[in-house]
Order: structure tokens, then C-alpha cells, then sequence
């Protein structure tokens, strides 16, 4: 009787600890199923996000490209055809009738303004000439471009020792001031724009501010899908090429503020004023 009642007991101990180690397995080897299974996603997002950047960069050097192809048509053409209305106001300048001679005249100033206006926006498309010039020169061209309209007082301070960093990073940061300065212009309604550049090892700071009407910029973010305005999307993403954190702070009436900052810039030299 005794050993029947220890044989049972023994069976049901060895299929208590059968069935407990069947179980531990399963959820071993649901465990191991699981973290393969994140580890297979975690690779998909990683390899989503290369494409994507790597995407987006095919993407800006296709643009870049472009940009430079219309810079040497704006120069060897466009620029050779103000030139030649130039000429011709000047040869029809002294046989013209006196009442016409100011209106001439006028005509040829807007030729060589527009002749100016072509160069430098030729320059501000050139890929190599903002490389050349550097980043806060290409900036501070653009700023004077906008001066020049006489429609706004225009402000740049500098602190800290000015530096250089990486080219392709400084067109991509041209690129996306030059956004910023476009929406400005397009729906801010601005007077005023002013751009701080603090320069440090720690981190590359810029700040560009305007006084406009301002938007809500949560909301132009959700909606950019809708009307087709992809702006913000796209500055968010040049930023993040470079490592730059972007922060927009605006509101209806109250102007915007800009914030670039890239930390711990890959400085390759350094400008003694």
C-alpha cells in the first residue's frame, strides 16, 4: 500500500515537474520569439530611416544640382540679355525725344538693378559660391537682398569666435534659412527680421525672428498634408541631416522665432575677425 502511495506521489512529482518545465519552454522560447520579433522590427524602423535618409539626401543633391543649373543659366543668359537692353537704351538714349529721356533713363536703372538683383541670385544658387564665401557671409547676402526692398529693417549679430563647419552642412543650413526667410517674406507680413549667430564649441546656435503676423504652428503641422505644404515637414528634415535640433515658437500676431541648433559642430576652422 505504502509503495503504491509513493509510486503515485513520485508520478505526480515527475509530471508536475514535467509539465512545469514544458512551460517554462514555452514561454523560453516565447520569450526568444518576441525578442527576435523586436529585434526584427527595431532593423526594419533602422532600415526605413536609412532609406529615408538616405532618400531624402538623393533628394537635396538632385535639388542642389538643379539650383546650380539655374544659377549658370541666370548668368550666361538671362544677365546676357539685360545686358543687351542695356546697350540698346544707351544707343537710343541721345536720339530719343526730351520728354522721353527720363523714362529711358528710368528704364535703364531697373535693367542694371535687375542685372544685380540676377547676380546675386545667381550667387545664392550656386552651390560652390556659398561654399566658397562660407555659410554666415551667404546668410548675410541673403538678408541685404531683403534690406534692399526697402520693405524691412533688417538685424544680424555675431557672438563668440566665428567658425566653419562641414560645407555639405552648411549648404543644407543655407538651404533651410533660405525656407525660413521665404516664408517670411510670403506670409509673415513682416517689418522687422533679425538673425543672432552664437558660435561656440559646445554648440552652433541661430536664431532668426520676425515681427508678422505669426500662425500656429501645431496646426500647420497637422495640416500640412491637407493643403499640400510640405514646408515645415521638409525643414524638420534638413535640420535632422545634419544633426540640428529645429524649434519653431509662433503665434497669431505675435511674430516667430526660429531656433536652429546643432550641438557639438564638426568645426574645420576657425575665422579671426
Amino acid at each position: 500500500m505504502e509503495t503504491s502511495i509513493f509510486a503515485t506521489s513520485l508520478t505526480i512529482i515527475i509530471s508536475t515537474l514535467l509539465v512545469l518545465g514544458l512551460c517554462t519552454a514555452v514561454v523560453y522560447f516565447l520569450f526568444l520569439y518576441q525578442k527576435k520579433k523586436f529585434r526584427h522590427q527595431q532593423e526594419l524602423i533602422e532600415m526605413r530611416e536609412q532609406f529615408n535618409h538616405v532618400l531624402l539626401q538623393s533628394r537635396l543633391a538632385i535639388q542642389e544640382q538643379t539650383l546650380d543649373h539655374i544659377s549658370k543659366e541666370l548668368h550666361a543668359n538671362f544677365s546676357h540679355l539685360v545686358s543687351l537692353i542695356n546697350i540698346n537704351l544707351q544707343e537710343i538714349l541721345p536720339q530719343a525725344p526730351a520728354n522721353q529721356r527720363e523714362n529711358i533713363l528710368e528704364t535703364k536703372s531697373l535693367a542694371k538693378q535687375l542685372m544685380s538683383e540676377l547676380k546675386a541670385l545667381s550667387a545664392n544658387l550656386n552651390t560652390d559660391h556659398i561654399i566658397h564665401i562660407g555659410f554666415v557671409k551667404a546668410l548675410e547676402n541673403e538678408l541685404n537682398r531683403l534690406a534692399k526692398t526697402k520693405k524691412y529693417e533688417v538685424v544680424i549679430t555675431k557672438a563668440g569666435e566665428e567658425y566653419r563647419i562641414l560645407p555639405e552642412h552648411e549648404i543644407i543650413l543655407f538651404r533651410l534659412c533660405q525656407e525660413v526667410l521665404n516664408n517670411t517674406v510670403k506670409y509673415a507680413k513682416a517689418s522687422e527680421v533679425t538673425a543672432s549667430i552664437n558660435f561656440s564649441k559646445e554648440q552652433f546656435v541661430l536664431i532668426i525672428t520676425d515681427n508678422g503676423t505669426g500662425f500656429n504652428v501645431q496646426d500647420a503641422l497637422e495640416n500640412s498634408g491637407d493643403k499640400q505644404s510640405t514646408g515645415l515637414l521638409n525643414m524638420h528634415k534638413r535640420a535632422s541631416l545634419i544633426n540640428a535640433e529645429l524649434i519653431i515658437t509662433s503665434r497669431n500676431g505675435g511674430g516667430t522665432v526660429v531656433l536652429i541648433t546643432i550641438p557639438q559642430p564638426q568645426i574645420l576652422k576657425s575665422i579671426q575677425e
